[in-house]
């Protein structure tokens, strides 16, 4: 099992070992400048580097959101509306379950991911991703 962790200096993003797999295999493996060695620390400290992985995850968001998102009914919604947060991506609102769905919870955490990005983008910053390898 492996918990990924994203950080940058002002907030911090940890994966859980379900999601980690995925987007570690998916998006994460492409930014490895010795592809035959997968370290513990991988800092992306390149603003092209990090405005690609905004790119890449911010695409499949679309893709999820557009494929998979279902809108809650607005007796659902007024029910369990601490089940749900807004995600706004491109001038539209969705509200995504991110406490009971698989997609939402993964539509959720790309997401943030993406927020702090484009935070990290804006400002400078670099990105440090950690692979914790758990028992």
């Amino acid at each position: 099992m492996k918990e990924i962790i994203i950080k940058n200096s002002i907030s911090e993003i940890l994966i859980d070992s379900n999601m980690s797999y995925y987007m570690f295999s998916f998006y994460f493996i492409l930014f490895l400048e010795n592809e035959d060695k997968v370290k513990e620390d991988l800092f992306l400290d390149n603003k092209d580097k990090i405005k690609d992985l905004y790119d890449v995850l911010e695409k499949y968001l679309k893709k999820i959101l557009v494929e998979w998102h279902q809108e809650p009914s607005e007796k659902e919604f007024q029910k369990h509306s601490t089940r749900y947060e807004k995600i706004v991506l491109n001038k539209k609102t969705y509200r995504v379950n991110y406490r009971m769905s698989e997609i939402g919870k993964l539509a959720y955490l790309i997401y943030r991911i993406l927020q702090m990005l484009d935070n990290s983008h804006a400002k400078g910053e670099s990105i440090n991703i950690k692979i914790v390898h758990k028992e």
